[in-house]
């Protein structure tokens, strides 16, 4: 057997799921897939049932490189949060675990073969280092230029400020590229993970023109440098040697240009991948709907956990994936293997893509009829609350960088939605709705120490968000006016200072329970519940809470401000008051009060005559 497999999976794996005699029991019960349950559960008949070692000792293995350990946890997680209700279990916590391997058979063929044209399906190419894939590569760039309506064409552009001058991959150079002629180049998109202690700094910038040390270059990065030489395009993009970074200023002026560098580049690599072992999938693998060839979902990959490599991938024209498994190409138009074949895409999150008339709008003849079109409004609509969901579930090394890693995104929507304002994270011309976002998995982070962005923003929270797509009868208050101040004139989508939002609101104290997620009335008020018989412990509607912090922790009194009245509820955000201090309202607004939001509601039970029935309040909210 292939050593390369045993490598992919730690002793402890090896020793029992990927034995010979588990893998025949397994593949003997083959008509049912995998499945988890807990130790305390009934032993399960069919396949072969292990239990694994502790959750600590899994996540060490997965640190070793254990590709199958990395993918039983991934599916234990989803698990133990549906039963439990808890984001992680504890590190002695153990499962049982049945495996069945489902016999699984896929006919396909080379290009070449003479039943070709009789069977469309393709192998998986592996030799994603080769001519072969670099002439399917370039075939695959030549169709899209050629055949794609829906994709713009490669064209000479102005070149970033700096590039990596790959015309000799032996002896690399960065390059200034101040005065020269437009001319191709490519953009790497990767997961830095540690600091890299080479990358571009003031003091090196000038040898760095001079060579750039291969033995100093990350292997992730000296693969770009080859790959594009390879394709014949000399100059290469890569954000660790192409911006100063310790040069706050410079950092300002190029982070506000990646838009301009993904969408221009002749094609991007993704390193999907970069630094973890590919797998090597056995004969007939199969996990749940993961097939190695013939399905359309792909490995799990690590850039797909990373903030700032949504925006790259969205923004970017053409690119070349380096995944796990093969080689695959992406545009606005397709995400194929190389080869040809329509499979393998990560499962969580498919193939995020902005829609056209955001994307391409030149090629969409946009016009303001079609700005203003309901239905072209929903597609956008929806794309943003997509983005914005993909986005917020990944992770980023400097949490500050919240808004700043998704700028590239938002200034794309700008040009669709180029009469509203953006602030912090949030669309003026969806307000008061876009103001009802939640915290919507797991246990909500802790807030950050620092300031990142006004309460009422996302940003200024961690954790997945989802922005409601509620049809509402009508808002029930009024954005008097909200502001948010940039850190950098010239990225007015990234950081911000600070920001104040002042609404006309109906208010009405009451009682959450942020462990139960639920919300009452103030005892002692009568008035107030619609229908006793719908709620269970006479609670008027449900929360979810936007950070782990000391008014989260018990039941306590707090301050509902009603925004929006559907058909069968009241929608809103909770606040506390806050004491005003230095300079977040302008002063030209006469306010009852200031305050931070710390939470989302829903209030279906609740008596709406008497919730609106007083009279609205002007608060400030920072």
């Amino acid at each position: 057997m292939d050593d390369r497999i045993k490598k992919s999976v730690c002793p402890n794996c090896w020793r029992t799921v990927f034995s010979v005699e588990s893998f025949n029991a397994a593949w003997k019960a083959g008509e049912s897939r995998p499945s988890t349950v807990e130790s305390s559960s009934a032993d399960i008949d069919a396949g072969y049932t292990y239990d694994t070692p502790s959750w600590a000792e899994m996540q060490l293995s997965i640190n070793r490189m254990c590709e199958w350990c990395d993918l039983l946890c991934e599916e234990l997680l989803v698990y133990h949060r549906h039963v439990t209700k808890t984001e992680e279990p504890p590190p002695n916590k153990t499962f049982r675990v049945a495996v069945s391997w489902t016999p699984s058979w896929h006919v396909y063929t080379t290009a070449e073969d003479h039943a070709a044209r009789y069977i469309t399906e393709r192998g998986v190419l592996d030799k994603i280092d080769s001519p072969e894939s670099y002439a399917l590569a370039l075939q695959r760039i030549r169709e899209c230029e050629s055949q794609h309506v829906r994709c713009p064409r490669p064209a000479r552009a102005t070149l970033p400020t700096r590039v990596i001058d790959c015309a000799d991959p032996s002896r690399p150079r960065l390059f200034i590229t101040e005065g020269a002629p437009v001319d191709y180049y490519v953009a790497l998109s990767y997961v830095w993970g540690e600091d890299q202690p080479h990358r571009t700094t003031s003091s090196r910038l000038a040898s760095y023109t001079k060579c750039i040390d291969t033995s100093c270059i990350p292997k992730t990065i000296r693969d770009a440098i080859r790959v594009t030489h390879t394709l014949g395009i000399r100059y290469l993009w890569v954000d660790a040697f192409c911006i100063i970074q310790d040069s706050k200023e410079d950092k300002a002026n190029e982070i506000a240009r990646i838009r301009t560098i993904f969408r221009e580049a002749y094609v991007t690599i993704i390193a999907a991948n970069a630094g973890k072992r590919a797998p090597v999938p056995m004969p007939g693998w199969r996990h749940g709907d993961n097939a190695p060839t013939g399905g359309r979902r792909g490995p799990r990959e690590p850039v797909n956990t990373r903030a700032w490599c949504l925006e790259e991938r969205v923004l970017s024209t053409r690119a070349l994936w380096y995944c796990s498994h093969t080689l695959q190409y992406e545009c606005q138009t397709a995400h194929v293997n190389v080869d040809g074949n329509q499979n393998m895409s990560d499962p969580l999150d498919g193939v995020p893509r902005l829609p056209d008339c955001v994307f391409t709008p030149e090629l969409s003849a946009l016009t303001q009829a079609q700005v203003t079109d309901p239905s072209v409004g929903k597609t956008v609509d929806a794309a943003w609350r997509n983005m914005l969901g993909l986005y917020t579930r990944r992770a980023l090394t400097k949490p500050r960088d919240r808004l700043l890693a998704f700028s590239g995104v938002v200034e794309y929507f700008h040009r669709f939605w180029f009469g509203s304002r953006y602030l912090a994270g949030l669309w003026e011309h969806q307000m008061p709705g876009c103001l009802l976002w939640y915290q919507s998995r797991g246990e909500p982070a802790p807030r950050p120490e620092k300031y990142r962005a006004p309460s009422w923003s996302w940003a200024s929270v961690d954790g997945e968000i989802s922005s409601l797509a509620v049809t509402y009868t009508g808002a029930v208050c009024t954005v008097i006016h909200c502001y948010a101040e940039p850190k950098w004139d010239v990225n007015p989508y990234g950081e911000v200072t600070a920001g104040a939002l002042i609404l006309n609101a109906p208010l009405r104290r009451v009682v959450w329970d942020p462990v139960e997620m639920e919300l009452f009335e103030v005892h002692g008020v009568p008035a107030g519940i619609a229908d006793d018989s719908r709620s269970e412990r006479g609670e008027i509607g449900f929360i979810a809470v936007d950070a782990a912090e000391q008014v989260a922790k018990s039941t306590c009194e707090v301050t509902a401000a009603v925004l929006v009245e559907t058909s069968t509820s009241l929608l809103g955000i909770l606040i506390i008051p806050v004491a005003l201090g230095d300079a977040i309202l302008d002063g030209s607004h006469d306010v009852s009060g200031t305050f931070r939001r710390v939470g989302w509601f829903t209030a279906p039970f609740c008596d709406k005559s008497v919730w609106l029935g007083r009279p609205p309040e002007i608060i400030g909210i920072v």
